[in-house]
């Protein structure tokens, strides 16, 4: 039983609320007595309240069943671009792949190049030299062969 107060005590504000809800409080019944009409009364106007509820309810139904309706249409949309942004994606990985292979050809290009230009800087000194060393014979030679006129 003490399990129980706590519970009536919570409830105790809202039994009002619940009360006058429950009772039908479309007719006053001062002024009338409780005889068949009062009752006839209120059949009829909770028979009109139940009509109005039943259209409304119809009406909720039409417009939930256009929504459900437009949700299903959007879901078809939004799958149908999921499926074009995914093909794009893959397309996208493609092509970067692609791009980073390329990248990768480039840099052995590139260094490959580097070394060649390396190559021939070190042989550019060796040829120099020799051309050098060449271009001095030939001047000794010429001025072996002038002395060599000249003492003629």
């Amino acid at each position: 039983m003490a399990a129980w107060l706590p519970v009536l005590k919570a409830a105790l504000p809202y039994v009002s609320n619940i009360v006058a809800a429950a009772l039908p409080v479309f007719t006053s019944r001062r002024g009338q007595d409780a005889t068949g009409d009062l009752v006839g009364h209120q059949i009829a106007e909770l028979q009109e309240a139940v009509t109005r509820n039943a259209e409304t309810v119809k009406g909720l139904a039409a417009q939930l069943e256009q929504a459900l309706s437009a949700i299903a249409t959007g879901e078809s949309d939004l799958a149908q671009r999921l499926t074009t942004l995914q093909g794009a994606l893959a397309r996208c990985e493609s092509s970067a792949s692609l791009a980073q292979a390329q990248v990768t050809r480039l840099d052995g290009v590139a260094a490959a190049l580097q070394a060649r230009v390396d190559g021939f800087e070190q042989q550019g000194d060796g040829t120099r030299r020799r051309e050098t060393t060449l271009a001095t014979i030939a001047v000794v030679a010429l001025i072996v062969a002038f002395i060599a006129l000249l003492l003629r």
